[in-house]
C-alpha cells in the first residue's frame, strides 16, 4: 500500500528528527570537513610542466617519495648484469661418440661388400646417422680398417674436448672452427683431414643449454638487492628554468603535483587517515561520555574546536610546526565541556596536527604532550590567574618534549635552543588564543564556561549589585549558602565553582518583592500579617519564576538559570499551609508547594539542601554543634524521603559527605560567643573589638 503524500511527509519529518539520524549527520559533516581540511592541508600546488619544458620556478618535493626512475634504472643494469645461465648436457656427448663410432663401423662393413660404388653409397646413405656428401663418403670407403681405427681415436678425442669446452648454440660455428684446427694438426693426409672435418661438422652438436629458471631467478635476486631510491621532504627535484627530463616528470607525477583535477588518492588518504584520528575521541564519547555523545551541540562543538584549532595549526606551521597551537583545543574541550574529553581529544587533536604539518614525529610528539598539559591546566579553574598558569605549563612542557626530541635526533645546541623558544611561544600562543576564542562559542552554545563562572562570581556583576542594595538580608544569605555549596560540591567532586555562583543568583527573584522576605525585614512589620495564607504562599512561591526572568534578562547562562528553577524543587511551603490548616481553610497542599522542576544535577541538589540548612540552622536559638548536625542530617533526609533528589546523581555516600561539610561550616559560623559586661572598659567614644549583638 503507497504511502499517502501527507503521511510520507510526516514520516519524513520524524525520520530527520530521530537523535540519531541527526548525530550521524553531524558527525558526517564534521569528519568530512576535518577530512578536507587535511586534504587542503597537505595537496601540494600543482605545476603546468611537460617533458623537454624549463620549469617556472624551483620545485621541492613536499614529501619523501621513491625516485621511480632511478630506482628503475638501478634494477634494469643490475638484471642485465646476471649473465644467462647455460648448463652442460652429458647425453651430446655421449651420442656423439655413439654416432661417430655407427660411422666409421658402417664405412668398413659396406667397404667389405662386392657391390658397385653406387650401390655403397646409396647403403652408406641410409645407414649413416648423419648425412655426409657423396665424396665425403667416396673417400671414406677407401680408408683401410686400421685407418678407420686411427681417425675414429683421434676425432673422438677432439670431439670429447671440444665438449668438455662446452658448446653454445650461437658459439657452434667457433666451436666448429676449433675441431677443424685441431684436426689439421694431425700427423695424417689431406684426404684423412678432409673427410675428419666433413664429419665432425656433421657430428658436433651444441651441448651448453640455456637454464631460463636459474636465469631468472637470480635476476629477480640482483633486482630485489636495489633498495628503492628515495627524494627525501625538502630535496629539489627541479630549479626554475631547468629543463624536465623523464625523471623529474615521473616525480611530479607521483607526487600529484602534475595532476589538474582532484587528486582522488591524496583525497581516500585524508579520510582514512581522519578516521584513524578521530576513533580515539568517538569511541570514548560512546563509551563513556554517553551523555555528550547524545548532546548534538557538543558534537558539533567539539567538530569546531578541532576545525578550528587545525586551522591555526595550518597557519603557524608555516613559521614552525613547534608554534602550532595545539593546546589551544584541549584547553577549549576542557572549558566548555570537560578535562576528561579534552584529555581523550588532545591524542587526537595530536595526530592532526601532525599530518598538518607534514607527519612529522617531533610536532605530533610535542603536540600531544602540551595538548595533555592543557586539558589538566585547566580542569580545576577557580580564580583568573589560574589561565596564567594555564599558559605557562603548557609552554613549559612543550619546550623540555620539544629538547628531548631534539637530543633523541643529536641536534646542536643552537637546534635546540631554537626549538625551545619556538616552543614555548607556541604553548603561550595556544593559551591565549583558547581563552580569546571562549567568550565566542559560549553564547551560541549556551555553555557556562569556567572563564564565564568566574566573571559571574565577581560582586560587581549588575544582578548582585542591585541584590546588595536592594535586598542586603538575601545577598547575605546567598553568600553564605555560596560558602556552604562550595564546600559541600568539592566534597563529591561536584563543580564548586558552579554550585557557588548558582547560590550567588538562586534566590534573585526576591528582588521584585524584597520586604515579603524575612530576611529584609529590618525594623519593619511583616506584610504577611495581612494578607491569607494562599496570597502569601503565591508570593514566596513566585520568587522562583522572577528568578528565571531576571536571568533570562541579564542573560545568564541556562545552567546557572536551571539552579535557580530547581532550587525549591517542588517543596511545600509548609508555614503557611499549616497556617492555612489552623485557620480552618480548605488547603490543597499541591497549592502550596513550589512549581519545580526538582534538582537534575549535582550542584542544584547541593544548592537547595544549602540554602533549607542555612535558614533552618539561622532559626535554632542555641546552634551547639550537636544541634546543628541534627538538624542538617534531618534536613536532608526530609528531602530524600520527599523525593526532591530523585532525578540528579548523588548517592547516599555522597548526602552524608555533603551533611558533614554543611556542619563543618555552619559550626564555625555559628561558634559560642564571648558574653561582655555591662560596662566596656574601653575610652568613650572607641567601639569594642567584636559585635556584642546577640546572633
Amino acid at each position: 500500500m503507497a504511502i499517502k503524500p501527507k503521511r510520507a511527509h510526516l514520516f519524513s519529518r520524524r525520520f530527520w528528527c530521530r537523535p540519531v539520524v541527526r548525530r550521524a549527520l553531524l558527525l558526517s559533516l564534521v569528519y568530512l570537513a576535518l577530512s578536507l581540511l587535511l586534504f587542503v592541508c597537505i595537496l601540494p600546488e600543482s605545476v603546468n610542466l611537460e617533458l623537454g619544458q624549463a620549469s617556472p620556478r624551483y620545485i621541492g618535493a613536499p614529501r619523501t617519495v621513491e625516485d621511480r626512475y632511478t630506482t628503475i634504472e638501478a634494477r634494469e643494469l643490475a638484471e642485465q648484469s646476471v649473465k644467462d645461465i647455460f648448463e652442460q648436457d652429458p647425453n651430446v656427448a655421449l651420442t656423439t661418440a655413439a654416432q661417430l663410432s655407427e660411422v666409421f663401423e658402417q664405412l668398413e662393413i659396406v667397404a667389405a661388400l662386392e657391390e658397385p660404388t653406387d650401390s655403397k653409397l646409396a647403403l652408406l646413405q641410409d645407414a649413416l646417422p648423419v648425412q655426409l656428401p657423396e665424396t665425403t663418403l667416396q673417400t671414406g670407403l677407401s680408408f683401410s680398417p686400421e685407418t678407420n681405427q686411427q681417425l675414429s681415436g683421434a676425432l673422438g678425442t677432439i670431439l670429447e674436448q671440444a665438449y668438455a669446452r662446452g658448446i653454445k648454440a650461437e658459439a657452434l660455428t667457433t666451436a666448429e672452427e676449433q675441431v677443424h684446427r685441431d684436426i689439421n694438426s694431425l700427423y695424417i693426409s689431406n684426404a684423412q683431414k678432409t673427410f675428419l672435418r666433413q664429419l665432425s661438422s656433421a657430428l658436433l652438436k651444441p651441448n651448453m643449454l640455456y637454464n631460463a629458471t636459474a636465469t631468472e631467478r637470480l635476476r629477480q635476486e640482483a633486482v630485489a638487492r636495489v633498495l628503492p631510491v628515495m627524494v627525501q621532504k625538502g630535496q629539489k627535484i627541479i630549479g626554475q628554468g631547468e629543463i624536465a627530463t623523464e625523471r623529474e616528470i615521473m616525480l611530479l607525477a607521483d607526487l600529484g603535483l602534475l595532476t589538474p583535477g582532484i587528486n582522488w588518492p591524496l583525497a581516500f588518504g585524508s579520510l582514512a587517515y581522519m578516521l584513524v584520528a578521530l576513533s580515539p575521541l568517538v569511541l570514548y564519547l560512546i563509551l563513556f561520555q554517553r551523555k555528550s555523545w547524545e548532546n548534538p551541540q557538543q558534537v558539533l562543538l567539539l567538530g569546531l574546536i578541532l576545525l578550528l584549532t587545525g586551522a591555526l595549526c595550518k597557519a603557524f606551521s608555516i613559521i614552525s610546526g613547534l608554534l602550532m597551537p595545539v593546546a589551544t583545543a584541549t584547553i577549549l574541550m576542557a572549558v566548555l565541556i570537560g578535562p576528561r574529553i579534552a584529555i581523550v581529544g588532545s591524542i587526537s587533536m595530536a595526530l592532526i596536527a601532525g599530518a598538518i604539518a607534514g607527519f612529522d614525529v617531533t610536532f605530533m610528539g610535542v603536540g600531544l604532550i602540551g595538548a595533555a598539559v592543557g586539558a589538566f591546566s585547566v580542569s580545576r579553574m577557580n580564580q583568573r590567574f589560574d589561565l596564567v598558569r594555564a599558559g605557562a605549563l603548557v609552554a613549559a612542557s612543550t619546550s623540555v618534549s620539544a629538547v628531548a626530541f631534539g637530543l633523541l635526533y643529536g641536534e646542536g645546541l643552537a637546534a635546540l635552543l631554537t626549538n625551545a623558544l619556538w616552543a614555548v611561544a607556541g604553548g603561550i600562543l595556544a593559551a591565549i588564543i583558547g581563552f580569546g576564542v571562549v567568550p565566542f562559542l559560549e553564547k551560541p552554545f549556551g555553555i557556562a564556561s569556567t572563564v564565564k563562572m568566574l566573571e559571574l562570581s565577581n560582586p560587581n556583576h549588575p544582578l548582585l549589585k542591585r541584590l546588595l542594595i536592594e535586598a542586603p538580608g538575601t545577598y547575605n544569605h546567598s553568600i553564605i549558602v555560596a560558602n556552604l555549596a562550595e564546600a559541600a560540591a568539592e566534597a563529591v567532586g561536584a563543580d564548586g565553582l558552579l554550585a557557588r555562583v548558582g547560590s550567588y543568583f538562586h534566590d534573585v527573584g526576591k528582588l521584585k518583592r524584597p520586604y515579603f522576605f524575612i530576611e529584609n525585614q529590618f525594623m519593619m512589620d511583616n506584610p504577611h500579617e495581612k494578607y491569607p495564607p494562599s496570597l502569601s504562599s503565591l508570593v514566596i512561591t513566585a520568587h522562583v519564576k522572577d528568578g528565571v526572568e531576571l536571568a533570562r534578562e541579564y542573560k545568564l547562562p541556562q545552567i546557572v538559570t536551571d539552579i535557580i528553577q530547581q532550587h525549591h524543587g517542588n517543596t511545600l511551603v509548609g508555614y503557611f499551609y499549616h497556617k492555612a490548616k489552623e485557620a480552618g481553610d480548605t488547603a490543597d497542599e499541591d497549592d502550596y508547594r513550589y512549581p519545580g522542576p526538582t534538582p537534575r544535577s549535582k550542584e542544584a541538589a547541593i544548592v537547595m539542601l544549602s540554602d533549607c540548612v542555612e535558614a533552618a540552622v539561622r532559626s535554632l536559638a542555641q546552634p551547639s554543634p550537636n544541634r546543628i548536625d541534627n538538624m542538617v542530617r534531618k534536613i536532608i533526609k526530609d528531602r530524600l524521603n520527599d523525593g526532591q533528589l530523585d532525578e540528579c546523581d548523588i548517592t547516599l555516600k555522597e548526602l552524608d559527605s555533603i551533611g558533614t561539610a554543611f556542619v563543618h561550616i555552619l559550626s564555625g559560623i555559628f561558634h559560642k560567643r564571648i558574653e561582655y559586661p555591662d560596662k566596656l572598659t574601653e575610652p568613650e567614644g572607641v567601639k569594642p573589638a567584636h559585635d556584642t549583638d546577640p546572633e
